[in-house]
């Protein structure tokens, strides 16, 4: 059964021509490419529309992560969902990983893991994102490893678009507790992901301001 692979982009025109050149292998075994183009002002419409095996969605302006992810999930064709993003942290390989799918076997959804282990003391983003995952799993009873990782694949019927709240990187954790709320006693896979960080100089959106609206989106979850 084919996955669409939903990926929505803002602004990384100096790593589109990597990331659909990486992506057009997947549309070539049958899967669907959906990017969403969040308002990116730098030129990125430009290179998406000459790639004819995406499916894209232009957004007029930027209106976040979030949003662009609820209107790729309300627009996929098919009914196994992988979410990623276009920044090349994660290696487009990773996605591989992601389609192991099957309720037969009881794998209903699967979760994507960036990090060996969590050193809170390593960086602001690893502080926060090990309180988030120890807070998250000790308030819902689970054992994730990587609450705030953007990479995960769900049935889209497990997950109710219509009540999706958070129009930033705080949807991540709002699939997540989605994710864990439909999957009780249901296999959630742990997936290891090759991983590499990069810089804000290189580009990174995700800013310590963007903690508070997770922080948030994680009471109101809990």
């Amino acid at each position: 059964m084919p996955y669409s692979i939903i990926i929505p982009v803002y602004n990384e025109i100096s790593k589109l021509r990597i990331l659909l050149n990486e992506l057009e292998e997947y549309s070539n075994n049958g899967h669907q490419i959906l990017i969403i183009n969040d308002g990116s002002n730098d030129g990125s419409i430009n290179i998406l529309k000459k790639n004819l095996f995406i499916d894209l969605i232009n957004l007029k302006k930027n209106y976040g992560k979030g949003v662009a992810l609820k209107v790729g999930l309300f627009k996929s064709k098919n009914k196994k969902i992988i979410i990623f993003d276009g920044d090349l942290e994660l290696e487009t390989k990773n996605i591989y990983k992601l389609m192991k799918l099957d309720k037969t076997v009881g794998i209903h959804s699967q979760m994507g893991n960036r990090f060996l282990s969590l050193n809170p003391i390593k960086s602001s983003y690893d502080w926060g994102n090990f309180i988030f995952t120890v807070y998250f799993n000790f308030f819902n009873s689970t054992n994730h490893k990587d609450i705030l990782c953007c990479a995960k694949s769900f049935y889209k019927s497990d997950v109710q678009l219509k009540y999706l709240k958070s129009t930033g990187f705080d949807i991540d954790l709002e699939l997540s507790s989605y994710l864990s709320i439909n999957s009780r006693g249901k296999r959630i896979d742990q997936v290891s992901l090759n991983y590499k960080r990069r810089s804000k100089n290189d580009g990174k959106k995700l800013r310590i301001s963007d903690g508070w609206h997770i922080l948030k989106r994680l009471l109101v979850i809990c």
